[in-house]
Order: C-alpha cells, then sequence, then structure tokens
C-alpha cells in the first residue's frame, strides 16, 4: 500500500512540495497481532528531489502504548530510499479486545510541513482464558439442613467474549446440582458468580459423617476447547453417631455440674428507643440495656464514657454531636466478672440547613384608629417563612397575599406579634401596636379668611361653619379665646402678622382645631405694632367669604 495523491500499479505515490518529490508506500494495508506478541509494519520512503528532507511518520487511531517507532524522524539525502519500522504491540491482557481496528498511517515532511495520510487495518487475534472459583471450598448439610448454597465464579482472563456453560458432577453420583444459571456470558475481562445448591441424594439420621468430593465445570459453548473447573466438599452429618451421643452425655453432666456450682457470667443487650439507625447531627438518641446476673453496668459513646455504675435496667439520652458511625456500647458487672461488650452502630447524618426566617415588612396603615374602624397591615416574608400568625387571636396570615384588615378590640394601645416560622421550627416575630380611639364627631366644614395679605390697619373678611360642636372658640395672637355661634361671617382689622385659630369641641371632649395666618404689608422703615382689638364676633351673622388657605388637622 503505498502513500500519496498519485497513484498508479507498481510505482510509488509522489508528495509534491517546493519542487522536491517524495515517495513513500506502506507494506501492508491490514497488520495482524495476537496480545502479548509484536507484528511490524514497515513504510519505505525516497527523496527524487535535489534538497535534503527531515521526514517524520507516525501512527493514528491506535493507543499509543501499543505502538512503537524506535526511528520516528529521518533525514533523507536526494536519491536516497529509507525504510522505516513501526510495530505493534497490544499487551496480553483483556483490555486488548479482539476485533479490527482502523488506523491512520502519516508521512509528514518537517521541511514543508506537508504530509499524506493511508489507512490500514490492525487485526486483533484472540485468546481464551476462563478460570474458576467455588466458595466456600467445603459445606455441609444435615438432617434438619438438607442442602447447601455454593458460589460458581467464573473470571474470562481472555480478550473475547465466552458464552459458558455451568455443569457439577461427582464420582459417586450422589448429590444433585442446581444453577441459578446454568449458561451465562461472561464478557473479555469481566467476571459473573452463578450460586447453586448441592443437595445430598440420600441421607440418615444416624451414622458416621461422610465427605463427598464433586467438581464443577466451566466450559465454552463459543469455543468448546476452553475449560475450567473446580473443585469442592460437601459433609453429610447424620443428626447423631454414637461419640456425639458419648461426648453430648460428657458435656451435658459437666455444663450441669459447673452452672450448679458457679455464679453464671454477666450478660447485657443494648438496643435504641425508638430503633432508628439514622439520626441527624445534634439530635439525642435513647438507649436502653437490660442486664442479667449483673450488679451495675457501663456505658461507651464513641469511646467516652458517658455512665458508670448504672442499673441493670434503665435507659440514658446520648447525644450525637459530630457527623459519621457513632458505636454505643455496654459492658455488665459483678463483682470481678464483666459481660461481653454489647454494640450498637449509629449513623450520624449531617443536619440539613434551614436558611433563617426573616420578617421584611410590617407596616399598619394607620398608628390611630377611630373605634368600629379597621385598618390595613401590610406585611412580607423571606421565601423561607413557610407558617405566620397574628397574635393575640393567634390568626393564620395567608403566604400568597400581603395584606389582612384588623379591627382592633380595645380602647387604647393594642399590642400586635407577628411570629414566622421557616420549615425547621425556627421562629422570629415583631411586635407594633395601634391606638383606638373615641370617633371625633365635630366637624370644621369651613374656616376662611380672606385676603391672606393686607395693608397695615386693613380689615379681613372671616367666615366659619362648625358642625355637632358643644363648644366652639375663637382666638387670635395675643387674645383670650371666646366663643362663636357655629356659623357666621365678621370682618377684622389687622395691623401685625396675626395667627387666627378656631377650635370646636365634641360631646365626648375632643377638639378640632383649624389655624389660619395673615401677613401685613408694611414700608421699609416702619415698625411692628400688636393686632387692634377686634371686638366681640359671638353672634355675628353674615354671607360666606372668599375662603382662604387653611392649616390644621
Amino acid at each position: 500500500m503505498t502513500l500519496g495523491c498519485k497513484c498508479r500499479p507498481g510505482i510509488y505515490n509522489e508528495i509534491q512540495y517546493g519542487g522536491m518529490s517524495l515517495v513513500a508506500s506502506i507494506s501492508s494495508e491490514s497488520v495482524v497481532v495476537e496480545p502479548g506478541a509484536t507484528a511490524p509494519l514497515t513504510v519505505e520512503i525516497e527523496n527524487q528531489g535535489e534538497a535534503v528532507e527531515n521526514v517524520e511518520i507516525g501512527i493514528e487511531g491506535i493507543d499509543g502504548e501499543w505502538i512503537a517507532i524506535p526511528v520516528p524522524s529521518v533525514e533523507i539525502k536526494p536519491g536516497e530510499r529509507q525504510s522505516l519500522k513501526i510495530f505493534f504491540k497490544p499487551p496480553r491482557q483483556s483490555e486488548s479486545t479482539a476485533g479490527n481496528f482502523p488506523f491512520v498511517a502519516k508521512v509528514r515532511s518537517l521541511t514543508s510541513g506537508d504530509q499524506r495520510i493511508s489507512q490500514g487495518i490492525l487485526t486483533i487475534k484472540p485468546f481464551h482464558s476462563i478460570t474458576l472459583e467455588l466458595t466456600p471450598k467445603k459445606g455441609f448439610v444435615t438432617a434438619t439442613k438438607t442442602q447447601n448454597i455454593f458460589a460458581a465464579k467464573v473470571m474470562n482472563m481472555g480478550n473475547s467474549e465466552h458464552a459458558v456453560q455451568l455443569m457439577a458432577d461427582d464420582p459417586e453420583n450422589s448429590c444433585a446440582y442446581e444453577f441459578d444459571d446454568e449458561l451465562i456470558t461472561v464478557g473479555p475481562g469481566h467476571q459473573r458468580e452463578v450460586d447453586f445448591a448441592v443437595n445430598p441424594k440420600k441421607g440418615s439420621p444416624l451414622g458416621s459423617p461422610r465427605l463427598i468430593g464433586f467438581a464443577v465445570t466451566a466450559r465454552s459453548t463459543t469455543t468448546p476447547g476452553v475449560v475450567a473447573s473446580s473443585q469442592a466438599q460437601l459433609e453429610v452429618r447424620p443428626l447423631l453417631t454414637p461419640a456425639t451421643i458419648i461426648v453430648f452425655f460428657i458435656m451435658s453432666m459437666l455444663a450441669l455440674t459447673v452452672w450448679l456450682t458457679q455464679p453464671k457470667k454477666p450478660e447485657v443487650t443494648i438496643d435504641l428507643l425508638p430503633g432508628s439507625a439514622k439520626v441527624t447531627q445534634g439530635t439525642k438518641v435513647l438507649v436502653h440495656w437490660v442486664a442479667s446476673n449483673a450488679s451495675a453496668v457501663k456505658l461507651v459513646a464513641g469511646g467516652k464514657a458517658i455512665g458508670e455504675n448504672l442499673p441493670p435496667e434503665g435507659t440514658q439520652e446520648v447525644e450525637t454531636p459530630l457527623v459519621g458511625t457513632l458505636t454505643i456500647q455496654a459492658v455488665a458487672f459483678r463483682d470481678t466478672r464483666q459481660s461481653e461488650v454489647a454494640t450498637i452502630t449509629l449513623t450520624v447524618e449531617a443536619a440539613p440547613v434551614f436558611p433563617e426566617p426573616r420578617i421584611l415588612e410590617l407596616k399598619p396603615s394607620l398608628p390611630t384608629v377611630n373605634k368600629g374602624e379597621k385598618f390595613t397591615l401590610s406585611y412580607k416574608f423571606d421565601p423561607a417563612v413557610v407558617k405566620a400568625k397574628l397574635g393575640p387571636d393567634n390568626i393564620d396570615l395567608d403566604l400568597r397575599l400581603n395584606t389582612i384588615l384588623i379591627e382592633p378590640t380595645k380602647l387604647g394601645e393594642n399590642e400586635y406579634t407577628v411570629v414566622a416560622e421557616n420549615s425547621a421550627g425556627k421562629s422570629v416575630k415583631k411586635t407594633f401596636t395601634v391606638q383606638m380611639i373615641e370617633p371625633v364627631l365635630v366637624k370644621i366644614n369651613k374656616f376662611e379668611i380672606s385676603p391672606l395679605e393686607v395693608e397695615e390697619g386693613g380689615k379681613v373678611s372671616m367666615s366659619w361653619q362648625v358642625e355637632k360642636a358643644s363648644k366652639i372658640e375663637f382666638s387670635y395672637t395675643g387674645s383670650q379665646p371666646y366663643s362663636l355661634d357655629p356659623a357666621g361671617t365678621t370682618e377684622i382689622p389687622v395691623v401685625a402678622k396675626t395667627t387666627f385659630t378656631l377650635k370646636a369641641t365634641d360631646a365626648n371632649g375632643k377638639s378640632v382645631t383649624k389655624t389660619i395666618t395673615v401677613q401685613v404689608k408694611k414700608p421699609a422703615d416702619s415698625n411692628p405694632t400688636s393686632p387692634t382689638d377686634s371686638g366681640d364676633l359671638r353672634g355675628t351673622t353674615g354671607t360666606t367669604a372668599t375662603s382662604g388657605a387653611t392649616t390644621g388637622r
């Protein structure tokens, strides 16, 4: 096979660049190799140009560990022809899978960078190696246990897949064999484990033990010559033998004598309440123990004693501060004797992290409301909040909304508390107050003064109208308050800046006040004087004047 772009039978391909010419060829399009062996590929290069050429060769598409190139680059003089070797050497491992692997052979000029490629096939031959291992190597059956389970582990150490047939037999044909799977497929480098039962065909409750040796064979149905086998034994034990009866009788008598003459060894058991083997970090578990033939019990958790001289039976809380495995042990004592260590193991998992609950907004619409009126509470919570309640009436707040209408229940200060909780049960609270007052019945429908700015000594016109008042008081800067009728108009002289105040009080003692200030135009050198006597306004009536600016509540 030749490398290049100009192809004619019997003539090398030419690589043209810079006025130079190279001719290169490979020895074969197909290379066959067995894992563990080496197969060569020859690349011949001829410089038909007039200058020295530096040429390198390489292989792409094949694992670099499978390739060896002793001389990856060479200098070829004009008219010179050289042969370079490439060796394919896949290891004898199951990873060297049998099959065809395409590759690309590349010849490149280091002088001009020009290159030519050609494709080839690397064929990996299959090799076969199957092993079989039995566990356990020896089993037993008794009069009450009529079968024994073995495991056959088939390992394919070759580089091709095999369908394997499993069979078992023994020389005396004394046992029956039952495989979970008699035919299995094992890929290269893989292993399969199959359980099988071995049952003696005959058994006897009395007699002597006998040992049956059997063999298991694993044969490839793909390549019948590939076979592996392994052996194991099955001991058939009778229920009773003469020697067993004699030994049992003697041991029973000895055990009875020891039991009657010696105090029993302390024993202790330990368990969890309610019995969960997984807990969250920082929680406590309840351990329960019961000891017999003991006067005291010692508890150890995580290698540290957490209780000594405890009663023979009891419970105790154990903390779980660290994540991981926590071992809790109990030992019972009596005099100088102690029991075997009773152990339980807990898996302590990290406590889940829950975001802190937060109340982002809590704002009543009014700080003060009249009796019988309601106010709107605006609220907003952090997404970590899953539940919120409004006290003191323990009202659930709808997290999908952000407002609720509330009516105070008593006159004076009403205190409310909002408690928000996250999914871990952690809560945060915030308190606010709203004042409830008796409603103000009186209304100042009109209180107007015009104009709001006059010449010194000028007059202003005042008009007023009050509803539901039990007392109406009027005053201005420098005067004492006096009473007015519910409605009326009047004119008042003004000599300086003056503030007029109208105060109306209802039957409940609630009052409303409004004020108006009138400015006085003065010459630049004038001195301020006190407002003139405006006279008694009581009982004065007249038409409504043009309204001026009013202040007050």
